[in-house]
């Protein structure tokens, strides 16, 4: 009988890499939650269960993303310890006042969490569910507040001092090489992109921008974890965020190229007919070339092509004024594509030769949802109010732990699409969790004692748990299991085996992750339509905003927070988002239209225009000035601006002929991409 497949089969599910990694970060888990139990005992802890809570709390399968968690526990946790202490202090003698601060800060923790990003956004959900477990413990004993909220933090502390002392002995530091890779993967992701004809195939081209939007974003988050885990890649975090940007310019430029061309087909000149050929050619060999490390040859041949370009004037030939607006707006649009790319190469020559700078070239700046941070912060503030007011009414023991984790479910899956899905998970891995803890606690425990059997039983759920936690698509339900299990096996020394306590405990959890997943349902359900509408409206904001701020914004301000934008609305899993393309080709027509009112109020600034020219330019600005209370008003503006610009043509040779055919080309973009695009104009009609 043949076994070869049987024992490949074998190979790849055991001694994969993959399989590897995971059971390496199970080990590590397990190792770094026994060594934390043994130090709170020794150091006699009055909650040591928190500080084996804390590794799980902290645990990521690289030490970047596990430094990075750790830093924000931290902060959060000192925070939140000195919030409970301040409400234990004011309103130990009125429970109902004190629901409604918890509430609030509950409420305002939950709006913080869902601006910020990363792990930044765990930071502030540890200030409002710590704040709880701190004053829900002092509750009955006022006097012993400060005393809970130090065990508290100390527990913590331990939890996280251990769990970075083994993650940095045994884990593999692989996300500075990891990140260098995914760097080198994207420019040449970037390289084929620009290289890409306008006349190929649209969803192809779709495709490859799609792929790259949602690399370049994922990208900005392992830089973060890199630096955290790489003091030399700290340095060189500027310049990797730096190289994003750059490449979300040149996306855009090549973008705005394709959609003119489209439209308009190639100009008819020999001279930039040649000059694009060896572009191609150039941007075709790019991907081998950064492979081979011949980035500063790269570099001279695109400072090479820039002066070329820069060589060819069409304004000067006579030419019909058409195709000298459509020229000029290709040479612009080449130029600033070679610019980028110039750019992000330099960047990553630094990056490849560790030289840094203190302040990155460009800025990232990612997109915001206030409305829905607002109605999540509001949702947490009615649903705590409930439980807390359940807790009075009932005078249940456990009620305060109920609320406890009613803050936690509220604030730590607010952000996600479909909270309430997480919810149900949570709930049902805390089931499975009451019924392993009992088991351990009441029936295998007590057959034997000291700490080595305490591990050895630990162990037998921690270490398949780490197994699960490692895969992210079921991290979500082992963190919840992990919750629950800890907070019921409650590991001490001596152990107490309360039985009717436990089960109390159970049932307060249980009970407050159900409330919190109901609350998601019952409060403010979601809207995939107004959620869609709030993303659009925000668009046409940011439009108006282009038009209105001063001084003059970078363009890698606007480009980068519209890309976070356009990846909202593309992707099905978020609530904004739609399984077409319709909303990404809408998106980036939008962000070409911001650049476009970017460069028509440069051009008012740097370009030498007659007053009846520049009095165009302004009216239109003033047009989107007003842009969200009047959209149509600016699309009629645009129409005539066009009109009157198109009479304005100073005729070849003339020196402001170069800004004319440029106000003149950026005017035609705007005008077809409102004309192709009605919804942004009109919200009503988005479904």
């Amino acid at each position: 009988m043949d076994t070869t497949w049987l024992s490949a089969s074998v190979r790849r599910l055991f001694f994969s890499a993959d399989m590897r990694d995971k059971v390496g970060f199970a080990l590590r888990a397990w190792l770094s939650a026994m060594l934390t139990l043994y130090v709170a005992f020794a150091l006699q802890l009055d909650s040591p269960y928190w500080a084996l809570l804390t590794v799980w709390l902290v645990a990521q399968p690289t030490p970047g993303m596990l430094l990075s968690k750790s830093l924000y526990l931290l902060a959060g946790t000192v925070v939140g310890a000195i919030m409970g202490i301040t409400l234990i202090a004011l309103f130990a003698q009125t429970p109902e006042l004190f629901v409604v601060a918890l509430a609030l800060l509950v409420g305002g923790c939950t709006v913080a969490s869902n601006v910020l990003t990363n792990f930044r956004s765990y930071g502030t959900v540890l200030i409002g569910y710590t704040a709880g477990l701190v004053a829900a413990g002092a509750i009955n004993t006022p006097e012993q507040v400060f005393f809970i909220g130090m065990a508290r933090a100390a527990a913590i502390l331990t939890g996280i001092g251990c769990s970075i002392l083994v993650a940095a002995i045994f884990a593999p530091h692989r996300s500075e090489a990891a990140v260098r890779k995914k760097i080198l993967a994207v420019l040449q992701d970037a390289a084929h992109r620009a290289v890409y004809s306008w006349q190929a195939n649209n969803e192809t081209r779709m495709q490859i921008g799609r792929k790259l939007i949602f690399d370049l974003i994922a990208l900005n988050t392992l830089i973060e974890f890199a630096a955290a885990e790489s003091g030399a890649f700290r340095l060189l975090a500027n310049q990797a965020r730096s190289l994003i940007a750059h490449i979300f310019s040149l996306i855009s430029a090549r973008r705005s190229l394709d959609a003119h061309l489209t439209r308009c087909g190639w100009p008819r000149h020999d001279a930039l007919d040649s000059f694009h050929e060896v572009v191609i050619a150039f941007l075709t060999q790019l991907p081998e070339q950064l492979e081979r490390g011949k980035v500063d040859e790269s570099i001279d041949w695109v400072q090479v092509l820039r002066q070329q370009l820069e060589g060819l004037q069409p304004e000067q030939e006579t030419m019909s004024p058409g195709e000298v607006v459509s020229e000029r707006f290709v040479i612009d649009r080449l130029e600033d594509l070679l610019r980028h790319l110039d750019g992000a190469l330099k960047d990553w020559r630094d990056i490849l030769h560790d030289r840094w700078e203190e302040e990155p070239r460009l800025v990232l700046n990612f997109h915001r949802d206030l409305r829905a941070a607002w109605i999540n912060g509001l949702r947490a503030f009615l649903a705590v109010s409930a439980t807390g007011a359940i807790w009075i009414a009932t005078a249940w023991d456990h009620g305060t732990l109920a609320l406890v984790f009613v803050s936690v479910l509220m604030s730590l899956f607010s952000s996600l699409p479909y909270p309430d899905r997480f919810g149900w998970t949570f709930l049902k891995a805390g089931l499975m969790a009451t019924v392993v803890a009992l088991a351990c606690k009441f029936f295998i425990l007590p057959l034997g004692d000291g700490f080595e059997y305490l591990a050895l039983v630990l162990g037998l759920v921690f270490i398949p748990l780490g197994l699960v936690m490692a895969n992210p698509a079921t991290t979500a339900p082992a963190t919840g299991f992990a919750f629950v299990f800890v907070y019921l096996m409650r590991p001490a020394n001596p152990m107490i085996y309360d039985l009717t306590d436990t089960l109390n405990t159970a049932l307060a959890l249980l009970s407050g992750v159900l409330l919190g997943t109901l609350s998601y349902i019952l409060i403010f359900p979601p809207c995939r339509r107004a959620a869609r509408q709030y993303v659009t409206y925000r668009i046409r904001r940011g439009l108006e905003l282009m038009a209105r701020i001063d001084p003059i914004p970078r363009f890698c301000q606007w480009e980068t927070r519209m890309y976070d934008r356009v990846s909202r609305l593309n992707d099905p899993q978020n609530l904004s988002g739609t399984p077409t393309d319709e909303w990404l080709d809408a998106g980036l027509g939008a962000l070409t239209l911001g650049n476009e009112i970017l460069r028509l109020r440069r051009w008012l600034i740097s370009e030498p225009l007659s007053v009846e020219l520049g009095a165009a330019v302004k009216k239109t600005i003033e047009a989107f000035g007003q842009f969200v209370p009047e959209p149509q008003a600016a699309a009629t503006e645009v129409k005539d601006r066009l009109e009157q610009v198109a009479r304005l043509d100073p005729g070849a040779g003339e020196q402001e002929r170069r800004a004319w055919a440029r106000i003149a080309g950026a005017l035609a973009e705007i005008d077809v991409y409102l004309a192709h695009h009605p919804r942004l104009l009109n919200p009503n009609l988005i479904t």
